[in-house]
């Protein structure tokens, strides 16, 4: 039971992150957005504030391999948690990462739901 418990922890924390990448890499976006439209609006040079741009595009690469390396981490993980003797738990999190639930592999947890086909 201590593995498991340990287990939804660590998953947990590992989703909070994903997910903070996630939405670092999206107000990054926003930002490399707003940048030239703001020189635009400004009526500036295409030169000016170049430098930052491309500051800024750095970093989101850096995200973008931040985020390659956490997904590699997750299934890392994954494995894991075959070896500790947890291979038929499934550790979900649902829309909200802070309700983690830990469910029977094959069966539906967390936000999911079974739906017809039309």
């Amino acid at each position: 039971m201590k593995r498991r418990i340990v287990a939804e922890q660590l998953a947990s924390q590992l989703f909070t992150t994903e997910q903070a990448v996630d939405t670092t890499l999206a107000l990054m976006g926003d930002l490399i957005a707003a940048m030239p439209r703001a020189r635009l609006e400004a009526g500036l040079g295409a030169g000016v504030g170049q430098q930052a741009v491309d500051r800024v595009l750095e970093a989101a690469s850096g995200m973008a391999n931040a985020r390659r390396s956490l997904i590699a981490a997750h299934e890392a993980l994954a494995e894991a948690k075959d070896q500790v003797g947890l291979r038929r738990v499934t550790l979900v999190g649902g829309g909200d990462k802070a309700t983690l639930e830990l469910a029977p592999a094959g069966k539906p947890a967390g936000h999911l739901r079974e739906v017809q086909s039309a």
